[in-house]
């Protein structure tokens, strides 16, 4: 008797993961049973696809960008989650644009990030940016700070939060730490990660 329960059991619960699948493809405007979980699951494959190309666009842009784009620094406004386990990972950047002879302004775009890469709010990035368009953006990643490797040791404040970034005058020097305080007052950065920003601005 328990032997035919249990069967009967596991008959209900696949007829209720069926009726939960339908349900799921019509909610995302597909139709119910097979033919709706195939069109769906062309769908998934073509968006994959697209956002391969769109990474293998911008690698290919990167290079470019690098040699003869204007030198810069991005400030980390905020980003999206890495993704564990890869080497490489697709991420929304959100971040404040310096670069000279020209006013600041932000730039929210995806960027292929290494696995290493040192992130977080106020964190100073070195960029290359396109003399043509302001949008087009590439990170120096060979250049940026990176965190420790598993079981690496550092002297304290080598893996700081952010390169020191470059002024060059008392201007540029005091427009950094006015954006600093700004990004403090707002609650993007800490006490803690604000003092640590100052003391590389000052040379501290």
């Amino acid at each position: 008797m328990g032997l035919f329960k249990g069967i009967k059991d596991i008959a209900n619960l696949t007829k209720e993961a069926k009726k939960l699948q339908d349900q799921q493809l019509e909610q995302s405007g597909y139709k119910p049973g097979m033919r709706g979980a195939m069109s769906q699951l062309g769908d998934l494959v073509g968006q994959a696809t697209e956002g391969l190309k769109d990474v293998t666009e911008q690698m290919d842009g990167k290079d470019e960008i690098l040699a003869g784009g204007i030198p810069g620094q991005g400030i980390i406004i905020g980003h999206g989650v890495p993704a564990r386990g890869a080497q490489w990972f697709n991420m929304e950047i959100d971040m404040e644009i310096h670069v000279p002879g020209r006013d600041p302004y932000r730039v929210n775009n995806q960027y292929m990030v290494p696995s290493g890469a040192t992130l977080g709010p106020g964190v100073a990035l070195p960029i290359k940016v396109d003399p043509e368009d302001p949008a087009k953006i590439a990170i120096d990643w060979d250049a940026a700070e990176q965190k420790p490797t598993t079981g690496e040791v550092r002297p304290a404040g080598a893996a700081a939060a952010a390169p020191a970034p470059a002024a060059d005058d008392a201007e540029g020097m005091i427009a950094q730490l006015e954006r600093l305080g700004k990004l403090r007052d707002s609650g993007i950065l800490t006490e803690a990660e604000f003092a640590e920003q100052k003391a590389r601005i000052l040379g501290d």
